[in-house]
């Protein structure tokens, strides 16, 4: 698709994923695009309830239930991984899976929760214009992302990796 591309992966019937959903589509993203222009959203994960369905349009696809293969071809598809949860508890798979797989993230500090140090390779914002700017960059700098891609992977070995569960 034209334009850039921003994934969130999630179990849309949990209520933090909801709101998270609605709080990018609603207020997030028309920022982003006044200043970069189009940018395509793909919320995907089971359960979308109907306020996340509501939330489709022409450059915002909900998926629903995607099998292990497909969400590794939306990694694959997509420049920019975000998780804006405003609220919400405990250490979010999500999170770590974009961290494991080099997709650059941005997260909020709800998101990073449980994570130590994650605000070193990653952006963590709680604001509208910070998580605006976090996500312009990752879009639009091709040293941005592949620097914090990197950064990403390291951190992924160091702390989620077999042997540093072991």
């Amino acid at each position: 698709p034209d334009g850039y591309n921003i994934l969130f992966v999630a179990g849309f019937s949990h209520p933090p994923n909801v709101d998270a959903a609605a709080f990018l589509i609603r207020e997030v993203i028309p920022r982003l695009e006044n200043e970069i222009g189009s940018v395509n959203v793909v919320l995907a994960g089971s359960s979308p309830s109907e306020s996340v369905q509501a939330l489709a349009g022409p450059t915002v696809s909900v998926t629903g239930y995607v099998t292990d293969e497909e969400l590794g071809k939306l990694y694959a598809r997509h420049r920019v991984s975000v998780v804006p949860l405003r609220f919400g508890a405990g250490v979010k798979g999500k999170v770590v899976e974009a961290l494991s797989r080099g997709l650059p993230l941005v997260t909020t500090s709800i998101g990073a929760q449980g994570i130590p140090a994650l605000g070193e390779v990653v952006p963590v914002c709680d604001d509208v214009p910070s998580l605006v700017a976090a996500l312009k960059l990752l879009l639009t700098d091709d040293a941005a992302w592949l620097t914090q891609s990197a950064a990403q992977l390291d951190f992924a070995q160091r702390y989620f990796s077999r042997k540093a569960m072991q």
